[in-house]
C-alpha cells in the first residue's frame, strides 16, 4: 500500500472495465484520482466508490473526442490536488468483427476519433501540467491487438497500432524532460467491451473461444491492468521505465 502516495492522476474511461480497475489500484496505492469518463453517471459511481474507502477522487463527464472537455479535467486536476504527476489514457472503444469488405470508412473514423485521436488529445492536455512536476508520467492503455493482429478488427486494431506509435514517439520526444511514457497492451478481458468483441452479445461459447487463445486459460481481469498500471506509474519501482510496451495478456503475445 502506498506506492502512489502523493501522486495525482486523471484516468480517461475510469467508469468501467479495465479503467474502473486502475482507479481502483491507484487509490488503494494513495493515489488522488479524477475520473472521467464520457458517461458522467459511471464516473461519479466509481469516485464515489472510492472516496468511501477513504480515497480522494472526483469525478467529470468528459468526451475524449473534446479536447477542452480534457483541458478542464487537468484544470479540475489541478485546483482539486495541487497538479498533475499521472496521466492515464485509457478511453476507448471495442469493435465487432468483420471482415475489409465489412468494414466501412465511418467505423475506422470512429475507431481513430476514441481509440488513437482521443489518447493524443489526453496527452496534449495533460503535457503543460505534467511539465510542472518532478515525477511526471504519461500511460496508454494500447492494446496486445498492436502487437499480435488478430483478424477482422481492422478499425480497432488500426487505431491501436497508432496509439502504439504515439507512445513510442511520445516517449522519445519527453526522455529529455524526464516525463516517462508507456503502454499497457492487455488481451481480451472480463469487461463490458468484451460483448462487442463477441459480435454483440456475449455467450458462454464465444468466452470459451476468447479464453482457448489465452495460453494461461483464463480473462484478463480490470485487477490485472490495475496492478501493472501501479508499477509502470510508480517513480521508484518503474523510474527507469519508458517506451515500455507492457503485454497485460496471459501470454497470448508469446
Amino acid at each position: 500500500m502506498g506506492r502512489l502516495k502523493g501522486l495525482t492522476a486523471i484516468v480517461t474511461g475510469g467508469g468501467s472495465g479495465f479503467g474502473k480497475g486502475i482507479v481502483e489500484a491507484f487509490a488503494r496505492e494513495g493515489a488522488s484520482v479524477v475520473v472521467t469518463d464520457i458517461n458522467g453517471e459511471s464516473a461519479e459511481a466509481v469516485a464515489a466508490e472510492q472516496r468511501a474507502s477513504g480515497a480522494s477522487a472526483q469525478a467529470m463527464e468528459v468526451d475524449v473526442a473534446d479536447p477542452a472537455g480534457l483541458a478542464a479535467a487537468v484544470a479540475r486536476c489541478e485546483s482539486q490536488f495541487g497538479g498533475l504527476d499521472v496521466m492515464v489514457a485509457n478511453a476507448g472503444i471495442g469493435q465487432r468483427p468483420g471482415t475489409m469488405l465489412e468494414t466501412s470508412l465511418e467505423t475506422l473514423r470512429t475507431h481513430f476519433e476514441i481509440n488513437a485521436l482521443g489518447a493524443f488529445n489526453s496527452c496534449q492536455a495533460a503535457l503543460p501540467a505534467l511539465r510542472k512536476r518532478d515525477a511526471a508520467s504519461i500511460l496508454i492503455t494500447v492494446s496486445g491487438i498492436a502487437l499480435a493482429p488478430r483478424p477482422q478488427l481492422y478499425g480497432y486494431g488500426m487505431s491501436k497500432a497508432a496509439a502504439m506509435y504515439l507512445m513510442k514517439a511520445l516517449a522519445v520526444e519527453l526522455a529529455p524532460e524526464r516525463i516517462r511514457v508507456n503502454g499497457l497492451f492487455p488481451a481480451v478481458g472480463d469487461t463490458p467491451m468484451l460483448a462487442e468483441f463477441s459480435g454483440g452479445e456475449r455467450s458462454a461459447e464465444a468466452d470459451d473461444r476468447f479464453v482457448q487463445g489465452l495460453p494461461l486459460g483464463r480473462f484478463i481481469t480490470p485487477e490485472d491492468v490495475g496492478q501493472a498500471a501501479v508499477f509502470l506509474s510508480s517513480p521508484v519501482e518503474a523510474g527507469a521505465f519508458t517506451g515500455c510496451a507492457l503485454p497485460v495478456d496471459a501470454g497470448r503475445c508469446i
